[in-house]
């Protein structure tokens, strides 16, 4: 008892301190922006939520104007569902992994409420997640090989899985039909897999290395663009479609997305198998992988400079998605958290905290839902519908 009165002693003590801070601030004639929240203010206010002191939760977060940041959104979200003096709800929902087959992980669609499921029977489950407790959609064919790895257009209008027996399957995501099945190397799997964003091409890993498939007007092989690595490699284009990442050993290399023609290069650290451009492009993030090298970094790629290199961690980050407008990323991993980072300084504004490992995180083109997967499902949470039924 005397250490939950001293734990309480301290939060009260640290809103009231970010409390003066503020009154401060705004009698100079300054205005707060989410700048001025540090991310220790942030942990303040995630655990008056959690102690049930939305009261204090409350005022703290109207001293800032912005609502722009996703721990902002989050948190003021938790803040709306609150009542009383009991601990705000964390707004995290599951969405259970089919209980009939073995799964591998989940894919959220880019724009709409939606879920893939990746099945080792060779089949995907599509779930809409407006529908609770709704059966999925089958999608199978006679294909039958495990699905390794999945992802959508980011128009959303095509999703396209890689499998165990060397095939890329191409689907239009308006009824789930096969537009055309690819053959990439065959007995091999496709461990590697990305999609341009209109779903015209895309690169996959066979026996050899890192292939450039166009889909129009006929499947074709256009050219390899790296050596196949035994632990894998990072695989990203950009949002424009003009430029493909890879990534392996030591370096991130960009490529041509027409012509495969190297065009940068830039240094990270061993093992660069996590890679993802921010929304506008200028940037990419970069995530190692292995026991070694646990950080997350981010690149001016005019410059081919540098950003910031945040770690190490206690283990890598497995995942990582940019928020729409650029200025946060979600990483996802192994250490029993998500975490919101931003994109500038690789400081962690928040973090989430979860039982499990998380992978594939995934947040909406309008940045009212964000989620990722872990063993036991898919896990998101839904801002908007926080907001339609407060409203």
């Amino acid at each position: 008892m005397r250490n939950l009165f001293h734990r309480t002693s301290i939060l009260v003590l640290r809103i009231v301190a970010l409390l003066v801070l503020s009154s401060a601030t705004k009698s100079s004639g300054a205005h707060l922006c989410a700048a001025e929240l540090t991310a220790a203010d942030i942990r303040t206010i995630q655990q008056a939520l959690d102690a049930g002191q939305l009261d204090d939760a409350r005022k703290a977060l109207s001293q800032t104007e912005s609502h722009d940041s996703l721990e902002l959104r989050y948190l003021r979200a938790r803040l709306d569902r609150g009542s009383g003096t009991q601990p705000a709800p964390d707004l995290i929902q599951l969405i259970e992994k089919p209980a009939d087959v073995e799964v591998r992980y989940a894919v959220l669609h880019p724009s709409a409420r939606q879920i893939v499921f990746l099945c080792r029977d060779g089949s995907l489950r599509v779930l809409n997640l407006t529908r609770k407790g709704s059966e999925p959609k089958i999608v199978k064919d006679d294909n039958g090989s495990a699905v390794y790895r999945g992802q959508f257009s980011a128009d959303g209008k095509r999703f396209l899985s890689g499998h165990e027996n060397g095939k890329v399957i191409v689907r239009d995501t308006t009824d789930w039909t096969v537009v055309t099945t690819v053959p990439v190397a065959e007995g091999w799997p496709v461990r590697e897999l990305a999609v341009s964003p209109e779903g015209t091409s895309f690169v996959a890993e066979n026996r050899e290395g890192l292939d450039l498939w166009v889909l129009t007007p006929e499947p074709k092989k256009i050219v390899q663009l790296a050596k196949r690595l035994n632990f894998g490699e990072g695989l990203a284009f950009s949002p424009k479609g003009d430029v493909i990442a890879t990534g392996g050993m030591f370096d991130i290399t960009l490529h041509d997305a027409t012509t495969g023609a190297v065009l940068k290069t830039m240094q990270h650290a061993s093992y660069t198998m996590g890679l993802e451009f921010s929304p506008d492009g200028q940037r990419i993030a970069s995530a190692p992988r292995g026991n070694v090298n646990k950080f997350l970094a981010v690149f001016d790629i005019a410059q081919q400079a540098q950003l910031f290199n945040a770690g190490p961690f206690g283990n890598y980050i497995a995942g990582m998605a940019f928020t729409p407008e650029g200025t946060r990323i979600l990483a996802t991993g192994c250490e029993k958290q998500v975490r919101i980072v931003d994109s500038t300084t690789g400081e962690i504004r928040l973090s989430i905290p979860r039982p499990e490992c998380s992978t594939s995180p995934g947040i909406l083109r309008d940045g009212s839902l964000f989620g990722w997967s872990e063993p036991s499902g898919f896990v998101y949470v839904d801002l908007r519908e926080v907001t339609e039924e407060q409203n």
